[in-house]
């Protein structure tokens, strides 16, 4: 039941990062009055994808303590499991670039 949990978690801190993206992004659109798709092309030229995916990343905050707000630590721990995946990952891309 705990693997479930956990996997559920993941899942969430997954797809709220990925949403978190999202809403940078079109906050970033909205603002200099431009396509989302041309944000993110801009985005890739500058080789700054791991700065984007860091502030969507932070939506991952509000699932971790909600989960932990309703007694939920094994979903919580999927979140944390994501978070430090993508900490890593934007540590090994920003070395590597």
């Amino acid at each position: 039941m705990k693997n479930k949990e956990i996997i559920f978690g993941a899942i969430v801190g997954l797809l709220t990062t990925v949403l978190g993206t999202f809403l940078y992004l079109s906050y970033v659109a909205y603002q200099g009055n431009a396509s989302i798709g041309a944000v993110w092309d801009s985005i890739v030229q500058r080789e700054q994808i791991s700065t984007v995916i860091v502030y969507g990343a932070a939506l991952n905050f509000v699932a971790f303590f909600g989960f932990l707000k309703f007694n939920k630590e094994a979903s919580a721990k999927g979140v944390l499991i994501i978070t430090i995946f993508t900490a890593v990952f934007v540590f090994a891309h920003k070395l590597l670039a």
